[in-house]
């Protein structure tokens, strides 16, 4: 079913300060006092016509609201209304044509109508087309609507120095040479206006059909939560599968080891004296019993007494304090034997931090990042991103989280060929770390990592680290994929 909306917004020129009306849905208008340009972002348009529509249902026939926006590109005052388009000067109902054309009132005032501008397909989906008495030009600017008969006639007057007759038209200049003496000539205030009326707000109007932008999002992002579920629960069998072999591996190692020793005793005794199997093993199960509560726990120590762990750490250690001099950085949190520590402080003008034994071994600031990856959950991306899939079924399997923001999202889904291109600074990360990847983060503010031997065992007493030999070049990798990120957010969506 359609709905209508009608619109008035002006704005100031940045030139001279006059005001401006903006009397359609342009991403351009002519300023009537200096006639410098005035551009429009389309999101300004398109934000008047989306708060319309989520205010919609909540509004009665010719009831709306109005007030004034502050924005980077000006300020914006606006008055919007539930109203069918209708003449502005006789206030009867506009009867609307089937196709694009101009359309006339009954007292001969006439409005263009046309479909959706090409620039707010995205932003409004909603919108179906506008009626306006400015028409919409290709490049998305105002067209002056035709003036009276009576404003076109030329104007004569005469010339102040010769008395020569000068005819004045609406295409004439400002100031113009006199044709007789050459005289430049200034147009009076009162000449001028008559062929350059002043421009005033008009009102304009929209139809909208459809699911608005909000019920759309919320459509979407119920979508992206039930995908991500099911991505979950694939990741996180294979995960748990994965780490209940590393927890756990001392435990299994000790009791294959015991169960064998348990064999043969039973086995000796058996042959030693004469017994049968099920009195021998009566015999020795005691024994079994004792040596598996004993020999668990120590096996735990045993093997993180011989891990090498507490080597690399040590040698992350002195990376790290080698990394910290060569900059002139703090190297603080060394106070024990077996710590590591840790660096906080601000390189080519971004903070970073370097904890190996943080969740995150690395983290780097990043200005807005216009994506969100995370390897494992929890994961919370900002409502106005939207999930993407890259058709990379290691890519997509290794971030069950993967948000960008709408435009680049659409992009990325396009073909793997485009997301390629687009994610290059992810995939060139992971073409050199993504074999021993433990954790990877991008949310609005840093990228986060931590490789492989960050992921600790029980009583491991090293705790996490980084390899001596990864760290610097981790860090330098992190700087470029934070910077690639950042051009990343830049480009035009």
């Amino acid at each position: 079913m359609e709905r209508y909306g009608c619109f008035e917004i002006r704005t100031s020129c940045g030139s001279c300060g006059q005001p401006v009306p903006v009397n359609g849905p342009f991403k351009e208008v002519a300023c009537g006092a200096c006639f410098e340009k005035v551009v429009i972002p389309p999101d300004i348009i398109a934000g008047f016509m989306n708060d319309f529509e989520e205010e919609y249902e909540g509004r009665a026939d010719r009831e709306g609201s109005g007030g004034t926006l502050m924005s980077g590109s000006g300020t914006y005052k606006y008055g919007q209304w539930r109203l069918a388009p209708r003449c502005s000067s006789c206030k009867k109902q506009l009867v609307l044509s089937d196709t694009p054309g101009v359309i006339s009132c009954e007292c001969g005032l006439k409005y263009n109508q046309y479909g959706t501008p090409e620039w707010l397909t995205g932003l409004v989906p909603s919108l179906r087309k506008c009626i306006s008495q400015e028409a919409l030009s290709e490049d998305g600017s105002s067209v002056n609507p035709v003036f009276d008969n009576e404003s076109l006639k030329p104007v004569v007057m005469s010339c102040p120095q010769c008395s020569g007759a000068l005819s004045i038209s609406a295409a004439s200049e400002r100031i113009m040479a006199c044709r007789y003496c050459d005289s430049e000539v200034y147009v009076p205030d009162a000449i001028w206006t008559r062929l350059h009326p002043v421009k005033k707000v008009q009102e304009w109007f929209a139809c909208f059909e459809g699911k608005t932008e909000k019920q759309l999002k919320t459509e979407r992002r119920l979508k992206d939560k039930k995908e991500e579920e099911d991505s979950l629960k694939g990741w996180k069998a294979k995960t748990s599968t994965k780490r209940t072999s590393k927890k756990f591996r001392p435990f299994l190692i000790y009791t294959g080891a015991l169960a064998g020793l348990s064999i043969i005793a039973v086995a000796c005794v058996s042959f030693a004296t004469d017994k049968g199997f099920g009195e021998s093993f009566s015999t020795v199960l005691p024994i079994v019993v004792m040596a598996a509560f004993m020999g668990i726990p120590l096996s735990f120590v045993f093997t993180a007494m011989f891990s090498p762990a507490p080597v690399e750490t040590k040698k992350c250690r002195e990376a790290m304090a080698k990394l910290a001099t060569a900059r002139g950085w703090q190297h603080s949190g060394i106070e024990t034997r077996l710590a590591i520590g840790s660096i906080n402080e601000n390189y080519k003008g971004r903070d970073i931090e370097i904890d190996p034994g943080d969740d995150y071994a690395i983290e780097i600031e990043v200005e807005d990042s216009s994506i969100f990856l995370k390897t494992e959950p929890p994961g919370y991306p900002p409502e106005d991103l939207q999930r993407f899939t890259t058709g990379d079924s290691v890519f997509d399997t290794l971030f069950p989280f993967r948000y960008a923001k709408p435009g680049l999202a659409s992009r990325i889904d396009n073909s793997p060929d485009q997301a390629r291109t687009l994610l290059a600074p992810v995939f060139l990360f992971l073409e050199r770390w993504g074999s021993r990847l433990g954790m990877l983060q991008v949310d609005w503010s840093s990228v986060s990592v931590h490789i492989t031997p960050g992921c600790y065992e029980i009583m491991d007493m090293g705790g996490r680290y980084v390899l001596a030999d990864d760290l610097e070049p981790l860090f330098e990798d992190m700087m470029k994929l934070a910077r690639g990120i950042e051009e990343l957010s830049g480009r035009k969506q």
